[in-house]
């Protein structure tokens, strides 16, 4: 069985896909690269920063799918953003016998999972969080953007 693929249309319409269903699934859609005459084809993201004399990125062979590098990737927004809670209360815990799963309940705010990126960080924080509940005491605690804990101080 071969794969459909997308028809390119006019600028802006949406192709379409042989043998697509009506199922109301999302469909891709592409631009043609730009004329010989476009501030694109010239180096010009349309970004500002040929203007403002920033380097401005080569222009590229064509190739549908490529996209001009930009100074700040994509991934990088909205990253790096952690807060501390402090003087908060655990009152529950939750597991499951599945790698890296565990979560603890915060007084007033929910539901906030462990970070999972190794086995010792997991345990450590695991074990932090029942002391803190069994004893009642009050934690202090770093979540990064993710919404995971990655930091405890227990008192």
């Amino acid at each position: 069985m071969t794969k459909a693929r997308p028809q390119m249309g006019p600028a802006g319409a949406v192709p379409s896909v042989a043998g697509a269903g009506a199922s109301g699934a999302a469909m891709p859609t592409a631009t043609p690269p730009p004329s010989a005459g476009s501030a694109a084809a010239k180096g010009d993201c349309g970004c500002g920063a040929a203007a403002a004399g920033y380097p401005v990125a080569p222009s590229l062979s064509g190739n549908i799918g490529e996209t001009v590098p930009s100074i700040i990737p994509a991934e990088a927004v909205g990253a790096g953003i952690s807060a501390w809670q402090s003087n908060k209360r655990i009152i529950g815990l939750f597991s499951t016998n599945h790698n890296r799963n565990s979560w603890v309940y915060i007084d007033g705010i929910g539901w906030k999972k462990l970070v999972d990126n190794s086995d010792s960080a997991i345990m450590a924080l695991t074990m932090l969080g029942a002391h803190a509940r069994e004893k009642a005491s009050a934690v202090n605690y770093r979540e990064e953007s993710d919404n995971k804990i990655y930091e405890m101080y227990v008192f």
